[in-house]
């Protein structure tokens, strides 16, 4: 791979690194002196994005001399995207997200034994994918701006934009921390950089409740700092602005069950009428109707009305390998990952008339494959007699963290969760068709779906869950809203009668397993359990010696 713009760029003076361990250098980077070596891999920008960052050619900067300036904040925030670009960073946000959902299974290509033993639901502690060194080294550049950033003297560094580069990392570090306690539940809460050796470095796990206390602390001080928008669509899009700390705090209050929360933050990007996209004087939100194709400008053009955040990938500067990877390219458009039977076989989840189902997966009947086209494709054209045409993209993908119609079924589930009136379930429905009924073009609005048939919280919660699968299939969402799901119910019951259905072997082991709730989160890895005595591993995952 060919990125000519990064440069390996250190800001701390190293000397006689001994007996460094993987938890060290994966999470802390604790050296046995007070300058510690951080190796930050950066970029002349981010994709698309060329002239944001321009790092100084000079090849070792001490710490005494870094952090004078603008600039050099500027550079170690970008830093915290760039590590968002990184393979290990992207393979995690697809697998946690997905792998062990009722999406996927395994497709035509290699993939690795710890990948392939995830799709089997026989997880132990030594599986390369439970490891979560570059979420944490996300964590660590963003305590390092955190830290020194208020410090810096410069006439040109405000406190405004001060404030608006905190509110950025705080952002990025309160979304690392998210994942992290969806994926681990328990985990190592760190808001300090490492900078001394003298700072303890073995730090147990905080509960999760108190992790996602300091997310919304962090989000909520986040929000009145944001940016509402920068100077281009790929800035707005690809940095972090209010709409994105909103959406951000939405999901954490969906997780947390704080329902009325949830609702206000979604309204407060739905009801959005600041942000304008100036070169085509629309307001920023708007749904994409059918007959402008909605695949097309969300997926493969990046950088839609509808787009909140979303991670900006580039030829030039970082492809999104991982797409390629699992996903497809234009030259191999056979991914390592496959949709599961049970979603192209039949019409369970996608009815005759939904094109997300075209739009989604590509079916190769002859071999038994049905490959993932979203985000690996660029453009579906259907003639006369209902045959498509896929083309891929010729560019690399941008990764989508949030968007519109995410966040409309994020106020959808929310209004179920309350039912104080029949209003709630109206409300809800009514969400729910707005995307349906666009996603079903040969549909009449009369056919949409009836109160009268959803009239429960139950029958509603079903029918949203069912939406978000369809709408959001393949972007890292679905093992998290099956999680949520089983979370409130107090069991895995719901989770197992959709997931089991695409294990065609060990489905009495697999369902023995996953009845446990705790079967449900990561272990920790261990090498960091070796590393990190204080550490407490996940009790389904305990061997008999701990």
């Amino acid at each position: 791979m060919n990125i000519s713009n990064i440069q390996t760029f250190k800001l701390f003076k190293q000397s006689n690194i001994s007996n460094i361990h993987t938890f060290q250098i994966d999470f802390l980077m604790k050296t046995h002196i007070f300058k510690i070596t951080l190796l930050l891999t950066l970029l002349a920008g981010l994709s698309a994005c060329s002239d944001w960052l321009t790092i100084k050619p000079d090849g070792k900067v001490v710490l005494d001399d870094y952090w004078k300036n603008e600039a050099d904040v500027e550079a170690v925030v970008a830093a915290c995207y760039r590590g968002m670009l990184e393979d290990e960073f992207m393979k995690r946000v697809i697998v946690w997200g997905e792998l062990r959902s009722d999406n996927i299974i395994g497709g035509n290509g290699s993939i690795s034994d710890a990948e392939n033993k995830m799709l089997q639901a026989s997880i132990i502690p030594t599986n390369d994918m439970c490891r979560w060194g570059s979420f944490y080294t996300i964590i660590n550049y963003c305590n390092y701006v955190l830290y020194y950033a208020p410090n810096v003297i410069d006439p040109n560094f405000t406190e405004t934009k001060l404030h608006a580069k905190e509110a950025e990392v705080l952002t990025l570090r309160a979304l690392c921390y998210f994942y992290l306690v969806r994926t681990y539940k328990d985990v190592p809460l760190i808001i300090d950089p490492s900078i001394s050796d003298i700072q303890n470095y073995k730090v147990p796990q905080s509960a999760e409740s108190q992790v996602l206390d300091k997310i919304e602390k962090d989000l909520l001080k986040a929000e009145s700092w944001a940016m509402l928008a920068y100077g281009s669509v790929q800035y707005t899009k690809g940095r972090i602005t209010k709409n994105a700390v909103r959406a951000l705090l939405a999901d954490v209050y969906l997780w947390k069950g704080n329902y009325s929360k949830c609702i206000e933050y979604c309204d407060k990007i739905i009801d959005d009428k600041m942000l304008i996209m100036k070169s085509e004087n629309k307001t920023n939100f708007l749904l994409i109707q059918n007959d402008d194709n909605p695949f097309t400008q969300i997926f493969g053009l990046k950088n839609s009305e509808e787009s909140i955040f979303e991670l900006q990938f580039s030829e030039s500067n970082k492809v999104n390998q991982k797409v390629y990877d699992y996903y497809g390219t234009a030259y191999n458009n056979i991914g390592q990952l496959s949709a599961t039977t049970s979603i192209t076989s039949t019409y369970t989840v996608y009815p005759k008339t939904d094109v997300r189902r075209k739009d989604n997966i590509k079916d190769f009947p002859s071999q038994g494959l049905f490959n993932i086209f979203k985000y690996a494709g660029q453009y579906r054209s259907e003639n006369s007699l209902g045959n498509s045409t896929y083309t891929y993209r010729s560019t690399t993908a941008n990764w989508i963290f949030y968007r519109l119609t995410d966040i409309m079924l994020m106020k959808a589930e929310a209004l179920v969760q309350l039912n104080r009136t029949t209003a709630d379930l109206t409300d809800a429905l009514h969400i729910v068709n707005t995307i349906f009924i666009r996603s079903n073009p040969t549909m009449m609005l009369a056919d949409s779906f009836k109160i009268d048939t959803y009239s429960s919280k139950q029958a509603m919660e079903e029918l949203v869950l069912l939406e978000r699968q369809r709408e959001l299939m393949f972007e890292g969402k679905r093992w998290f809203d099956l999680l949520r799901m089983a979370r409130r119910d107090g069991n895995s019951s719901r989770l197992l009668a959709r997931v089991l259905g695409k294990y065609t072997d060990n489905q009495t082991t697999i369902k023995s397993k996953m009845t446990d709730m705790n079967s449900l989160y990561l272990p920790i890895h261990q090498d960091e359990m070796d590393a990190n005595t204080n550490l407490v591993q996940n009790p389904f995952y305990l061997t008999e010696s701990e």
